[in-house]
């Protein structure tokens, strides 16, 4: 295994998602160093097995708001121990200086570390990091300072995971034996921004940003994002932007928090969705009004052509057939992977466990399939029409009528985008978008071959294409500050 791809697999085993609840400082009473958490680790491996070696220790991103290693100490740290020759190992967990974690299994053995090549601690790591590269701590992910120790081409390779200058995810390796550099990498990012494709000329605009959505009015072009987007957030600058010369240029619209939705009604009013509001009426001179303000996360957002309007908040849906004027309330039966609202104010849901469920007076009811094997991976609403994407292709149905119409498409479609009357789809690996037919005898055409770029919405003006992007990321050497 690389040398890369190695520290690429322990960052997955061994950090965990978590938002930065930070408190730089020295270090708490329960935080150790590595080698002290080796040396409680080995006390009771030992016991286990006389002969138990180490193989690893990681760090564990926590929520505890102590140092978070900048003196090289941590909460929690986890390690591995096996017993040469056979294929029996333990895994150690740490806690504030005590074994939380005992558990035993078989595997086969990976390389040893001796306990006399450790030479370096944690502490002695950070600060060469700091000293040689400028190294800061973790924000979005990892955050602090992170310590891995593995044994790689026979040696005893001790890492250090922060951010650079930029807020780049980092890592720098040392040899524990004597301090040698043996690898400085940080995450850069390529490609990212507004693509439009008009006549079969690509024109990119707004390059390295993260838009998050496009969506086109009359003669009107939004587009949002965040400015400066990390690996682990697109949320550190974020903007809103409308245009009124085909996206050549745009004026940031005034908007609370970052959007996570907008669209224009068929009167070419803007609405935009943040965090846990919904604002109508937007423009570049007023920030519109709000009409719904909810306590928890807005998870899920629809708009049907007439613009009716549907929220999922915290279990509940919450939906509009009057522009916001008054809201009614639905509790949906388990965690919905997707809702629709349809011109007439049906509801609709897409289960996590891929069921499609309608609002009656009753309840939620399932809908039936068109096969019996299929499953749906995504569903819109279109009008009052529902599509379908399956492993067997695309259906749709009228949603007062039971027979399903299956719709030609070239490549099997994994995801929708609906904008309006519009219907998109991503192929599963999205590598290319569809513009699907709504029609009874309309044709789906291929419009937009992604190859290396990461889409993440679309919509048409006119004759041009426009896809919005966000940047890819990959390790590059960094040099010496």
């Amino acid at each position: 295994m690389s040398f890369l791809k190695t520290i690429f697999c322990l960052l997955f085993i061994s950090l965990v998602f978590v938002n930065f609840i930070g408190n730089e400082g020295f270090a708490s009473e329960g935080e150790i160093t590595l080698r002290e958490a080796i040396d409680i680790g080995f006390e009771r491996a030992k016991e286990w097995n006389e002969n138990a070696t180490l193989t690893s220790v990681n760090s564990v991103d926590e929520t505890m708001e102590g140092s978070r290693g900048e003196a090289g100490k941590r909460f929690k740290w986890v390690m591995i121990f096996i017993v040469p020759g056979t294929e029996d190992f333990v895994i150690i967990g740490i806690t504030e200086k005590k074994i939380t974690l005992f558990e035993t299994s078989k595997q086969t053995p990976d390389p040893t570390i001796s306990y006399d090549e450790i030479k370096l601690d944690s502490p002695d790591v950070v600060q060469l990091a700091k000293d040689k590269y400028g190294l800061k701590q973790g924000i979005d992910w990892a955050t602090g300072y992170n310590f891995t120790l593995d044994s790689i081409d026979g040696k005893p390779i001790l890492t250090v995971f922060g951010n650079d200058q930029d807020n780049r995810f980092t890592s720098i390796s040392f040899n524990a034996q004597n301090g040698e550099v043996v690898s400085a990498m940080h995450k850069l990012p390529y490609g990212g921004g507004l693509l439009s494709k008009r006549m079969g000329t690509d024109t990119l605009t707004r390059k390295g940003m993260a838009i998050t959505g496009v969506v086109a009015g009359n003669k009107k072009l939004v587009v949002w994002g965040d400015k400066k987007p990390t690996q682990f957030s697109t949320t550190k600058q974020p903007f809103i932007e409308l245009s009124k010369n085909n996206g050549k240029s745009g004026t940031e619209l005034q908007v609370n928090n970052y959007v996570t939705h907008a669209w224009f009604d068929k009167n070419d009013r803007l609405y935009a969705a943040t965090e846990k509001e919904i604002w109508a009426g937007i423009t570049s001179k007023n920030k519109g009004t709000k009409i719904l303000s909810l306590d928890h996360m807005i998870e899920l957002v629809d708009y049907s052509i007439d613009n009716h309007i549907a929220v999922l908040s915290n279990g509940t849906i919450y939906y509009t057939t009057n522009q916001g004027e008054s809201w009614d309330t639905a509790i949906v039966p388990k965690p919905f992977y997707a809702i629709q609202i349809s011109d007439n104010g049906d509801l609709l849901g897409l289960t996590e466990d891929r069921k499609l469920l309608q609002k009656t007076n009753d309840g939620w009811n399932e809908i039936a399939m068109p096969n019996s094997n299929d499953v749906p991976d995504d569903m819109k609403v279109n009008h009052n029409r529902l599509f379908i994407t399956t492993e067997s292709g695309i259906w749709t149905r009228n949603l007062q009528e039971g027979n399903w119409r299956k719709i030609q498409v070239d490549e099997m479609v994994g995801k929708f985008i609906k904008k309006g009357e519009k219907l998109f789809g991503y192929t599963y690996r999205g590598e290319a978008i569809y513009s699907i037919s709504t029609k009874d005898d309309g044709k789906s055409e291929k419009v937009f071959d992604a190859v290396d770029t990461i889409v993440w919405d679309v919509d048409i003006m006119g004759d041009t294409l426009w896809i919005a992007t966000i940047p890819n990321y990959s390790w590059e050497e960094m040099m010496i500050q």
